[in-house]
């Protein structure tokens, strides 16, 4: 996702000359089309029938696009507070760039943005830092978000629902994503901003008006690879030479630190035992904090790990060698053998990469406690 992607997405909606709200504009199948929230068309009380030819939205360029057709009717406009508008293009439609779409984004570890103006703002503004609440109760295809409440009170501590006018129909989008995508509409403050919330229209509501606007489902976008290598890179970051000094001096890790010490001399001779045995621990370091921080965040691919790990945990791993060379060869084939388990488990959701990491940590684990054991061939 780039800022002029988010850019050229924000519109403008306008009745005559007076700004009323904020729209998602976007090229679909050669037109041009925004949504926005229903009330900013139908009125707050959805008493008004609005007469197109006084409508007009604004896009990033500050070029105006009259409103030529509203898909829906005001029965859907107040049951949904959501609206899709259909522009006559005075520009280019390449200087427009269509978002991905989504269903309701219900992970609490998302962080979402969204991008619109309030009436008293000059500019269009980015607030950052929304996540997931809950959904509404008894509101089909809305929900809650939290937001820091300080942000919804003016320097004159107005209430947010007042000051705040011409946020409703701001798009709601996924942060840090690889893609621009789109999971909702803005609606309302509920409570003048009290509870530090917003409401929003699921984009879901778009397919009851028969438009398919192919949206993802928001459980699939838990796990983003791209994300999710740019945080194992930060992950090995930070597990440098101190952390593993750190850890190693803990009096917590002693068990683990004592196993580790006695498994691998007879493993490896007496000049490679520091080198092995740091990098023992950055495997076990870089795989805990990456399922704690990234695979977590998904339930169910953590919990199809999780199930992969149980099963090989129950392998028999203790092995009998004469020797170092036998004992390395048996280690070596343990890391095989579960790298090629894991493939085949769980392999189609995961890098070539992810699931290396994950062999590593597993036979790290394995190495730290008792699972693990070299015995003498007697």
């Amino acid at each position: 996702m780039s800022f002029a992607q988010l850019n050229s997405t924000t519109g403008l909606i306008y009745w005559n000359k007076s700004f009323v709200g904020t729209t998602v504009m976007f090229p679909w199948e050669g037109e041009l089309l925004c949504l926005t929230a229903g009330h900013n068309l139908y009125g707050r009380n959805f008493d008004r029938e609005p007469n197109l030819q006084e409508w007009h939205v604004n896009d990033h360029q500050d070029i105006n696009h009259p409103v030529i057709t509203l898909v829906g009717d005001r029965a859907f406009a107040e049951k949904h507070d959501i609206m899709l508008l259909k522009l006559d293009c005075k520009s280019s439609l390449d200087t427009f760039f269509c978002p991905k779409f989504c269903t309701t984004p219900q992970n609490p570890h998302h962080s979402l943005l969204f991008r619109g103006k309030y009436e008293a703002s000059k500019t269009v503004v980015t607030q950052r830092k929304l996540y997931f609440n809950s959904l509404c109760t008894g509101l089909e295809h809305k929900f809650l978000c939290a937001i820091d409440r300080s942000l919804l009170t003016n320097n004159t501590y107005s209430s947010g629902s007042d000051w705040l006018g011409g946020w409703s129909g701001s798009g709601l989008f996924l942060d840090h994503h690889s893609d621009l995508i789109c999971a909702g509409i803005m609606i309302e403050v509920p409570n003048k901003g009290d509870d530090g919330q917003l409401k929003f229209a699921s984009i879901s509501a778009i397919s009851l008006l028969g438009i398919d606007l192919k949206l993802m489902c928001s459980g699939d976008l838990d796990f983003d690879k791209t994300l999710n290598q740019k945080s194992l890179a930060a992950i090995f970051e930070a597990v440098d030479e101190k952390a593993i000094t750190d850890w190693e001096n803990n009096d917590l890790h002693k068990p683990q630190l004592d196993f580790i010490n006695n498994k691998l001399p007879k493993v490896y001779p007496g000049n490679k035992l520091d080198l092995n045995k740091r990098r023992i621990i950055k495997q076990l370091l870089v795989g805990k904090t990456y399922l704690t921080t990234e695979l977590k965040k998904n339930e169910q691919l953590y919990s199809q790990y999780q199930g992969a790990y149980n099963v090989y945990d129950l392998e028999d791993k203790q092995v009998y060698v004469n020797g170092r060379p036998e004992a390395l060869a048996a280690l070596t084939k343990i890391k095989e053998d579960y790298e090629k388990y894991l493939t085949d488990s769980i392999g189609m959701h995961f890098s070539v990469s992810d699931i290396k990491l994950l062999a590593f940590y597993g036979v790290s684990e394995w190495i730290a406690d008792c699972s693990l054991s070299f015995l003498a061939d007697e």
